[in-house]
């Protein structure tokens, strides 16, 4: 173990990566149904932005990648959101057969819903503290 000095530089976002076995459904799925833009589409890799928030989708053989991926993102508006995605996803999270949402909750990190999209990712939405 060993310290490094520190420099000016800054870290000043980062980027979850899904993973999906269809790409494109994937794709279509967070634009057409959540509300977010494409930002570039290749075969096996795309990347999906609505206002702050960029994801990026990797193309996987295994189903087993993108039932084990999971990924955290901070809102503005909860409950807003929420009840923006409640019209178009399944609020039955238990009901494994396609995208569906959590009800929100309270975590250590703060109040959330987690979403899981139809390639199995599951995003979890969380209020920040102005919420």
């Amino acid at each position: 173990y060993f310290t490094v000095a520190r420099t000016m530089a800054k870290l000043t976002s980062a980027v979850p990566v899904l993973t999906a076995r269809d790409v494109a459904g994937a794709v279509e799925f967070w634009t057409d149904r959540l509300g977010f833009s494409r930002d570039f589409v290749e075969d096996d890799f795309a990347g999906v932005v609505r206002d702050d928030v960029t994801l990026f989708i990797s193309a996987v053989q295994d189903q087993v990648v993108p039932d084990n991926t999971l990924a955290w993102v901070w809102v503005r508006g909860l409950d807003e959101l929420y009840a923006e995605w409640s019209e178009v996803v399944s609020t039955n999270f238990r009901d494994a057969s396609g995208p569906a949402m959590t009800e929100i909750g309270e975590q250590p990190w703060g109040r959330e819903f987690a979403l899981r999209d139809p390639a199995g990712n599951c995003v979890h939405f969380v209020a920040e503290e102005q919420d």
